[in-house]
């Protein structure tokens, strides 16, 4: 479960909270004769005592046929446990729909970590069409009985609207409740809500104390947040790193991610590309956008594996397919260049368009060269132009010089030359000389205009002052 800015639904597990016999005492004949004779008691103690010989799947049938034996003679924990134990496939053949009907019999009855368990069902779709709706209700069950992830778990459902009418208050009450009853879940809620000031006053300290107590219990997405809070601190690097890497052992993905860029950078570890691509392959084998992007950033430079085009090429694939911008763009570029793929213009065009219209300045820049050269499809100078505006007022000087050049050209009307110089200066005090480019154009106009054009420079760089270069290379 995330508990940042997006939050997500956490599946726990029902605990045996009874303590495991010996095995060699328990499955005695006298145990095993009064199950039989439909002593539930007996029954749940054989199936703990086969349950606790983890190493034999037959031990595993074992457990589950008493479990079951003992939720058809209307035990409800016996019920909630055999359920789960369809969902997951442990000691039977994995089947969610078997799982839900159990689920239901308890849940019915009042169960509270039945009705728990139905809700998440519904909401991740689990032996039952997603329904967000029927998912808080049976949620909001539980909850109403004091089970603490059922809290924490409606509170979330309230942060997002859904499944309930996004309510801030009722989020900020149900995760206090949770909290108070011990779900780390609840806590690094709340630690996030006082970090962002959502439905409360924002309070720095208030947010660590909480992630905190949720990292205290092993909860990895509180050690997680609690990592990411104290590395944004020149003091609490070395201690941030120490808690990512623990949430990251505990495969938190996020947390993987993050190990991965410290590493790169030597941040609270020591500097290793190698170990950067190894955490970055383990979040981007788990489908995270930002891993796939930075793996795919090594591989094209060599950095800590093999250099590997083709390698590079896939990753940014896998990146692009989620939407993330400068995955698109690096994938464009692929394409134009024939870098690690075929060379395919039209592919290019279609990659930086992506990535264009997320508002990505480098990707409107490279939209507009093709547009204008005519590559991978029609040619089109007016919508070049348009892209490489946009491009430069996000802050790409490379654009502002393809404007001052484009302006320049054979199609150019005598109005255009002003704008040229206006464009050429733009890209220089921008960073990027345009050189003779900026000489021959100015020699294309008065003196008084050229002095025009200087002035429409300077009032367009203080409009656009705010607008800095999209960063290349990796991204965090």
């Amino acid at each position: 479960m995330r508990c940042g800015r997006t939050l997500w639904i956490v599946v726990s597990s029902l605990s045996l909270v009874i303590a495991p016999a010996i095995v060699a005492q328990q499955t005695n004949s006298t145990l095993r004769e009064k199950a039989k004779s439909g002593d539930i008691k007996a029954m749940l103690q054989l199936a703990r005592a086969f349950e606790s010989e983890k190493d034999r799947d037959s031990s595993a049938k074992e457990a589950a046929l008493w479990y079951e034996n003992a939720a058809n003679m209307g035990d409800p924990w016996a019920q909630t446990k055999i359920a789960l134990l369809y969902l997951h496939g442990e000691g039977v053949t994995k089947d969610q729909r078997i799982a839900v009907r159990w689920l239901l019999r308890a849940a019915t009855s009042g169960y509270g970590l039945a009705q728990y368990n139905l809700g998440l069902a519904y909401l991740l779709g689990d032996g039952v069409t997603p329904d967000n709706s029927e998912g808080a209700r049976w949620l909001r069950k539980a909850a109403d009985q004091s089970i603490p992830d059922a809290e924490a778990n409606l509170a979330i459902l309230y942060l997002n609207g859904r499944g309930v009418p996004k309510d801030a208050q009722q989020a900020l009450e149900w995760s206090q409740r949770g909290a108070k009853h011990g779900s780390a879940t609840a806590e690094c809620t709340l630690g996030t809500m006082y970090e962002l000031g959502t439905g409360v006053p924002k309070d720095e300290k208030t947010a660590e104390k909480r992630y905190r107590r949720s990292a205290s219990r092993n909860y990895p997405d509180g050690e997680f947040h609690l990592g990411r809070l104290l590395v944004s601190k020149p003091d609490g690097v070395m201690e941030g790193a120490e808690w990512l890497s623990r949430a990251a052992e505990q495969g938190n993905v996020r947390a993987e991610y993050s190990v991965g860029l410290l590493r790169a950078e030597g941040r609270g570890f020591p500097q290793s590309y190698g170990e950067a691509a190894k955490w970055y392959r383990l979040a981007a084998e788990a489908g995270y956008a930002g891993a796939q992007l930075n793996l795919g950033g090594l591989y094209e430079k060599g950095q800590g594996v093999p250099q590997d085009s083709s390698e590079a090429v896939h990753w940014y694939a896998e990146a692009a397919k989620q939407g993330l911008m400068p995955a698109e763009w690096n994938l464009g570029v692929a394409y134009e260049t024939g870098t690690g793929v075929a060379q395919d213009c039209a592919k290019a065009r279609y990659w930086y368009s992506k990535a264009a219209d997320g508002g990505d300045a480098n990707a409107q820049n490279s939209l507009g060269h093709l547009l204008y050269a005519g590559l991978g499809g029609v040619r089109d100078r007016s919508q070049a132009l348009a892209w490489l505006e946009k491009a430069a007022a996000n802050g790409n000087p490379q654009a502002a010089l393809n404007l001052g050049i484009i302006l320049s050209d054979a199609e150019a009307a005598d109005a255009d030359h002003v704008t040229a110089v206006t464009w050429f200066e733009i890209a220089r005090q921008r960073g990027l000389d345009p050189g003779q480019a900026l000489v021959k154009s100015r020699a294309r106009v008065t003196p008084s205009e050229a002095t025009l054009a200087t002035q429409n420079a300077t009032s367009w760089l203080s409009q656009h002052s705010e607008a800095g270069q999209f960063p290349a290379g990796l991204t965090k």
